[in-house]
């Protein structure tokens, strides 16, 4: 009903009124919005979880404000109080400007990006390198713990320089009618769809590749399962239940001195891209630039001391 039976043509016509003007939209509709469109809906599950942890401080802070109203002093002051967690203040700034950018397109905002002026905090490089005395130590503990799965999976992340989520999705074989990010055993190699990079790659075989592929495979093999990896009832790994059992078998490793310091199981790829000594590290890893895989270098440059110059005249 436009207005009450009672009311007056004025009131009436001033009903009308503002029932013809539009509704101011929210930055907190510009992320409903995206997260019901399609562009969203593409994403892999992991980059969609990630979006919608950053988006919780985004509608806090920003989600009653008009689009048009937020600008690049707002941002800034976001981030200024955001810097003690600068890793995922950046993330959230990421989404921010992605919104703008998607809202622009689509009407909900007039402005120019106010995020385009701020610049992300400086983060210091994540994880650390793993010795290959640790990398040993804990491989063999998981095996003598029972953990076959769980050293197979450092194996493997570590000789294809591959995440931890990617490495989890391994299949036995190809599926007949493979997902975008579906990752099986080839006849030539590992075929690795990278969640976070959308790289598609075949891992060639190597004889230690093999070996730690077979480890997986033949755990338990009573067990089917169309999973490289797999826990109790042949179920493939969630991140949570196989993080759970890693930190659990390194606090054991520590308390039994078979460590001295813990590590990630990101950690691995840290590892695995300093260890590369090929010539394209990029390639290797699947990164789009050589200085993005860059970041996960933790070896000194090797750079040649210069000659003496020859001598013109004798003292």
């Amino acid at each position: 009903m436009l207005a009450d039976a009672d009311a007056t043509p004025a009131q009436v016509w001033s009903a009308y009124e503002a029932l013809q003007q539009p509704q101011q939209q929210t930055v907190a509709d510009v992320i409903d919005a995206y997260f019901r469109s399609p562009q969203f809906t593409a994403l892999a599950a992991v980059t969609q979880a990630g979006y919608r942890t950053y988006a919780v401080k985004l509608h806090a802070v920003f989600g009653a404000m008009a689009p048009d109203s937020v600008t690049s002093p707002h941002v800034q002051r976001y981030l200024d109080a955001r810097a003690h967690q600068p890793t995922a203040a950046n993330h959230e700034r990421a989404l921010l400007s992605l919104l703008f950018n998607w809202g622009k397109a689509r009407g909900y905002c007039r402005i120019a990006n106010p995020v385009d002026a701020v610049r992300p905090l400086k983060v210091a490089p994540g994880g650390r390198y793993v010795s290959h005395d640790e990398y040993f130590a804990f491989y063999d503990f998981l095996l003598e713990r029972g953990h076959p799965m769980h050293a197979a999976a450092m194996g493997i992340a570590y000789l294809c320089g591959a995440r931890q989520q990617d490495v989890l999705r391994l299949l036995r074989e190809r599926p007949v009618r493979p997902a975008a990010d579906d990752c099986w055993v080839a006849e030539d190699g590992l075929v690795i769809w990278q969640a976070k990079t959308g790289k598609v790659q075949l891992k060639e075989w190597t004889d230690d590749l093999r070996l730690q592929v077979a480890l997986a495979l033949e755990a338990d093999v009573r067990i089917g399962s169309p999973y490289v990896l797999r826990g109790r009832g042949g179920l493939g790994f969630t991140r949570g239940g196989f993080n759970s059992s890693w930190t659990r078998c390194q606090q054991a490793a520590l308390e039994s001195g078979v460590l001295q310091q813990r590590f990630r199981f990101h950690d691995l790829k840290v590892k695995a891209l300093s260890d590369y000594d090929g010539a394209d590290r990029a390639h290797f890893s699947g990164h789009a630039t050589r200085g993005m895989a860059e970041r996960y270098n933790r070896t000194p440059d090797r750079v040649a001391a210069l000659r003496l110059p020859a001598r013109t005249t004798k003292r």
